[in-house]
C-alpha cells in the first residue's frame, strides 16, 4: 500500500460538480410522469401488524396506492434471490413480506402519490394496529447468544497473522491492557438514500440509485423481480457519500422498483 499521496494535493474528478451543485443524485432525476413514494416506518420495535387501514389515504385525489404486506405480489421465493453479493450470513430482510416486525423503524407501508407532499400527508392517515412483543436493545446482555462467524468464499474475516503476538507481549518490558467502549455514531452524507425508477417505451427499466455497488444492486433487482440483465439498468454517476452503507441494496430500492412495476402494469 502506498502512502505517497498523504499530505499532497489530490484532484477529485467529481469535486467541482459536487460543490457547485452540478452533480445529479438519484432523487434529482425529474423523469416524465414522476410519482413519489413516502415510507411508513414501524411504530414498535418487535411484534406483528394485526390491522392496516389505508382507506382514508386512498380516498385522497392524487394518491395512487398504499403498498403493504397485504397487497404486495408474490415475488422470488428463496433467500438466495434476496441475498446480495456482500450480504452477511442469515436470512435476508424482505420488505413488506409479512406482518412480522423485526426491528424499530422497519418499513411497513409505502404511500405513492402524484406529489411528495401529498404522499407524506396521506401517510399520516394510514392507521396501523400492532401486537407488541418484548424487544432487546442491550447488546452486552445478549452477548452470550452471539455466534462466531465463519469464513465465506471470497471473504476473509481477518488477515493472516504475522509473528507470535503472545510471545512478543510476554517479552515486552511494558504492557498496557485496556478496553474501550465508544458510542455509535452515524455519518451524514450529502446524499440520503433514494431511488428513482423510469420505464422506457421498450419496456426496460432504468433505476437511478444512490449506491457504491451498481452491479450488486443490478443483480439484486434482477433476482427479486425475475428480470433479465437487459430489462433493467442501474445508474449511479455520483455518490454523495456512503461510507460503506451504499455497498448493498437498501429497502428503498425494493420499494421503488415494486411500486414502479405495479403501477405501470395497472396503467396497461
Amino acid at each position: 500500500m502506498t502512502t505517497n499521496y498523504i499530505g499532497q494535493p489530490q484532484d477529485r474528478v467529481d469535486g467541482r460538480a459536487k460543490v457547485t451543485g452540478m452533480a445529479k443524485y438519484a432523487a434529482e432525476y425529474n423523469v416524465p410522469d414522476l410519482t413519489y413514494g413516502y415510507v411508513i416506518s414501524s411504530g414498535i420495535a418487535r411484534g406483528k401488524i394485526i390491522d392496516i387501514d389505508a382507506s382514508a389515504a386512498l380516498a385522497l385525489p392524487g394518491v395512487l396506492q398504499v403498498f403493504t404486506h397485504e397487497n404486495t405480489p408474490n415475488l422470488a421465493w428463496f433467500d438466495r434471490s434476496y441475498r446480495d453479493t456482500v450480504a452477511p450470513p442469515g436470512s435476508p430482510f424482505r420488505p413488506l413480506s409479512d406482518e412480522n416486525i423485526l426491528y424499530s423503524g422497519q418499513p411497513v407501508a409505502l404511500v405513492v402519490a402524484d406529489t411528495f407532499e401529498l404522499a407524506r400527508y396521506a401517510a399520516t392517515l394510514v392507521r396501523i394496529q400492532y401486537e407488541r412483543e418484548a424487544h432487546a436493545t442491550d447488546l452486552e446482555k445478549r452477548r452470550a447468544e452471539a455466534y462466531t462467524p465463519t469464513e465465506r468464499k471470497g471473504i476473509e474475516l481477518a488477515p493472516a497473522p504475522r509473528g507470535n503476538v503472545e510471545h512478543a507481549l510476554a517479552a515486552a518490558t511494558t504492557r498496557i491492557e485496556v478496553e474501550y467502549r465508544v458510542p455509535i455514531e452515524h455519518h451524514n452524507p450529502m446524499e440520503p438514500f433514494a431511488t428513482t425508477v423510469s420505464w422506457g417505451d421498450d419496456g426496460t427499466m432504468t433505476v437511478y440509485e444512490k449506491t457504491q455497488g451498481v452491479q450488486n444492486n443490478h443483480a439484486y433487482v434482477r433476482k427479486v423481480f425475475a428480470l433479465s440483465a437487459e430489462e433493467v439498468r442501474v445508474v449511479s454517476p455520483f455518490v454523495g457519500g456512503a461510507f460503506g452503507s451504499g455497498l448493498r441494496p437498501q429497502y428503498q430500492l425494493f420499494l421503488a422498483v415494486l411500486a414502479a412495476r405495479e403501477l405501470i402494469a395497472a396503467c396497461k
